[in-house]
């Protein structure tokens, strides 16, 4: 069998027809290229990314409020806590009448009058008036928990309203179980029990449903 050579002219076609593929398929591979990290130069193919979706509409666990809004309130009795030490169960007891009775909720005064508010959108469900402690309301949350707000003043609320966080409630006045000028005693009521509201605040209000 005869071989052909190819002519030097057919050559220099091919080669350059050659380059020219090459070339054609760089600049595709390249345009569906992109950097992952402008830094380090790494790169990964556009076809296989995902678009990546906007995060929206988070729902945001709601936070509870204190019972009120001045920043000079402190607190005068704290709750009683039976694990607690005795310097603390001293802390958290009420005297009244030659009797130590154990808090069941944090007595919060100041020296200046202060506003009484909700702490979480609810209902209230009762206000009463008390010899000892004023002036009482209570408010419902759920069918579990239900907070309550003694030794008010200038009530603002009825039963079976409807009222939100912060809902001015009434007023701090001076009370018997307590010597400052402007006090109120805050209880939280969770399933027939007592809770700390020192530490109810920071509790998710979804949970205690």
């Amino acid at each position: 069998m005869t071989k052909r050579k190819l002519k030097g002219s057919v050559k220099r076609v091919l080669c350059v027809a050659s380059i020219s593929v090459i070339f054609i398929s760089l600049f595709f591979v390249t345009k569906n290229l992109k950097p992952t990290n402008e830094s380090d130069g790494s790169y990964v193919m556009n076809s296989i990314l995902e678009p990546i979706e906007p995060v929206t509409n988070i729902t945001e666990t709601p936070k509870l409020t204190r019972p009120y809004t001045s920043d000079k309130v402190k607190i005068s009795k704290y709750f009683y806590e039976k694990d607690a030490t005795n310097e603390e169960q001293e802390r958290s007891l009420i005297y009244y009448e030659n009797t130590y009775l154990q808090n069941s909720g944090v007595v919060y005064s100041s020296e200046e009058e202060f506003d009484i508010v909700s702490v979480f959108d609810g209902t209230v469900i009762d206000v009463k008036k008390d010899d000892l402690l004023n002036n009482i309301v209570y408010v419902s949350h759920n069918s579990s928990l239900t907070t309550i707000y003694y030794g008010l003043k200038d009530v603002k609320v009825k039963v079976n309203d409807t009222i939100t966080q912060n809902t001015v409630l009434g007023k701090s006045d001076k009370n018997k179980f307590c010597t400052d000028a402007n006090s109120m005693l805050f209880e939280v009521n969770y399933d027939g029990k007592v809770l700390n509201p020192e530490s109810f605040y920071t509790m998710d209000i979804n949970e205690l449903n």
